[in-house]
């Protein structure tokens, strides 16, 4: 049996109402999740929610990403959807580039969350 010390479960327990709070603001602020992709280990969703910078200024035709790994720990990126590609700014600088065909629309049963849109504006 595995025990872990105080500190880890509680920041174990952080991580967890993190999810949970984003994934909260997201089902109730209209941010539907358009697509999910299996990515080195972690779990990239698309959203339909328009990605705002760290001033507060809303980010024009990029859109509210992240990815969670497989201890629930939360990344949060912004993407752009450019012919059939999807280009990601992740933290730190970080790009990535996927097709559009990598993403499936997530089914009803992930985590309660309906597909309320059904494509990226451009």
């Amino acid at each position: 049996m595995i025990t872990l010390k105080r500190s880890q479960k509680q920041i174990l327990a952080f991580k967890f109402w993190i999810f949970s709070a984003l994934c909260l603001v997201a089902v109730q602020g209209g941010a539907a999740i358009i697509g999910q992709m299996p990515a080195h280990g972690d779990v990239l969703y698309i959203t339909t929610e328009p990605c705002t910078a760290e001033n507060g200024r809303i980010e024009p035709n990029w859109y509210f990403s992240y990815s969670v790994n497989s201890l629930g720990s939360v990344t949060r990126s912004c993407y752009v959807r450019y012919n059939d590609q999807i280009w990601i700014k992740g933290p730190y600088g970080t790009e990535s580039t996927f097709p559009m065909s990598y993403f499936a629309k997530p089914s009803a049963s992930d985590s309660g969350k309906t597909e309320q849109g059904s494509d990226v504006k451009q």
